[in-house]
């Protein structure tokens, strides 16, 4: 055979190999992906991959694994639910993925997926500017404070406050109206909604805000950054929960991969720096808390006390929920 004609061939079968061994992963971007990426190289060498990252979330992660231009999607608990209900997900399959039993009940989704680990959303506050700490989620509509609370624009998190203060004025996920009354009371607090987290930072540092809806671990990654000195406490109501879930694309190519590729995200290690890095709630049931470090709540009472809607009657309505949003709370 010439030569070239040989070279040519190998450097085609070498391109297609690589081409078919990649594993196309949805990711929430930012310090969410770095943390995975830390510790990637261990999978792809044991499965002889390269797993490729690409940004995206809620309506734009869905829109690509409809379209299947990924193999696996990383969501929240609304666009989850809205994912299953279009059956963009495969059923995940326990013998694959043996990690799902070593997981909390709670983490265990749904059989389209598993939440991989938790956040806590508690009240961030500037200690010097509050002559208290808040110790409820209603300090936040307190006229004191007007001008110098802030929470995030619509997000599943906000919901979540939507629908708590809907169930403390006689509603629920199906009666949304008392909470809306609240959230309207909130709305006239806050100066400005922020929309990433860096931004929040520089408004603790300017002193433009006083208190916010936050998570528990960007708060740490905001004293780590320097500027401020901020506290964090769970409100009395409990801690609105931020779960992070994770499923293998219906029709894709890859599908052995990608249920190796959640298996691995559950996975002792995996679980560990996730927890590490990012100050997260691991899913894993039997990890040894001394590993993850001082400031990461950890175990069923923790996991189980967090407060999460359903969002299978929330997820048909969150457009509507949306337009409300904006034309009452944000002005």
């Amino acid at each position: 055979m010439n030569k070239f004609l040989t070279i040519a061939l190998m450097s085609f079968s070498a391109a297609a190999w690589a081409q078919t061994n990649e594993l196309v992963v949805s990711a929430f971007g930012g310090a969410y992906t770095n943390a995975i990426k830390a510790h990637i190289a261990e999978f792809e060498r044991a499965n002889d991959v390269r797993v490729k990252f690409v940004p995206g979330s809620g309506a734009d992660a869905l829109a690509k694994a409809k379209a299947k231009q990924v193999d696996v999607v990383h969501a929240d608990v609304g666009w989850a639910n809205r994912g299953e209900a279009q059956g963009v997900f495969e059923e995940l399959e326990p013998a694959k993925i043996p990690n799902l039993a070593t997981t909390f009940a709670r983490a265990r989704f749904s059989k389209y997926g598993v939440i991989t680990n938790f956040g806590q959303y508690g009240i961030a506050y500037n200690p010097k500017l509050l002559k208290a700490a808040p110790t409820s989620w209603q300090d936040l509509l307190n006229p004191a404070f007007k001008g110098h609370v802030t929470t995030a624009g619509f997000d599943f998190a906000n919901v979540e406050l939507l629908v708590l203060f809907a169930k403390q004025n006689g509603g629920g996920e199906d009666n949304l109206e008392p909470g809306f009354k609240v959230m309207e009371k909130l709305g006239q607090n806050v100066s400005v909604f922020y929309s990433q987290h860096p931004q929040l930072l520089d408004l603790f540092r300017s002193e433009d805000v006083w208190l916010a809806r936050w998570l528990r671990g960007r708060v740490d990654w905001a004293n780590k950054e320097g500027g401020v000195d901020l506290k964090f406490v769970v409100p009395k109501e409990g801690a609105i929960g931020l779960a992070s879930t994770v499923h293998v694309v219906k029709g894709t190519k890859n599908k052995a991969l990608a249920m190796a590729f959640v298996n691995y995200l559950l996975s002792k290690n995996s679980q560990t720096q996730y927890a590490v890095a990012l100050g997260y709630t691991p899913a894993r049931a039997d990890l040894d808390p001394k590993t993850l470090g001082e400031n990461v709540p950890y175990g069923e009472v923790v996991v189980n006390s967090l407060l999460i809607s359903d969002w299978k009657k929330l997820a048909p309505n969150m457009d509507q929920i949306k337009e409300t949003w904006e034309k009452r709370v944000v002005h």
